[in-house]
């Protein structure tokens, strides 16, 4: 099954250029190992404030590629550093990389498809 929801990802791009999606998707890969280091870094000190902060910038970026999943575990992450906690971030933060790993696949897969 996609991590991206194809119909929306369309919808939300369909009056951009290429050039511009592209470019989108390019800073995302650009972005996305210190993003991911700076949340486990966050998670490891137990930076619950800036976990918070860096987890809804995430979910803001991921929030461009239409992946309800990758969306939702960004969004629980966000509220677990609101709240303090660190209840099941092991796991959450696993299944978090797992599918946004699936997700820069599915992208780079669409660059390929469409250069």
């Amino acid at each position: 099954m996609a991590v991206i929801d194809w119909d929306q990802f369309n919808e939300n791009f369909q009056y951009y250029d290429k050039e511009i999606i592209t470019e989108v998707i390019n800073l995302f890969f650009e972005e996305y190992e210190e993003r991911i280091n700076t949340l486990e870094k966050n998670i490891n000190e137990k930076d619950f404030n800036s976990l918070a902060f860096n987890a809804h910038s995430l979910k803001s970026v991921i929030s461009n590629y239409m992946a309800p999943h990758a969306l939702e575990l960004t969004r629980k992450l966000e509220e677990l550093g609101k709240d303090n906690s660190d209840q099941g971030i092991d796991a959450l933060f696993a299944e978090l990389k797992s599918t946004v790993a699936e997700l820069l696949l599915e992208l780079k897969d669409y660059l390929r498809k469409t250069a």
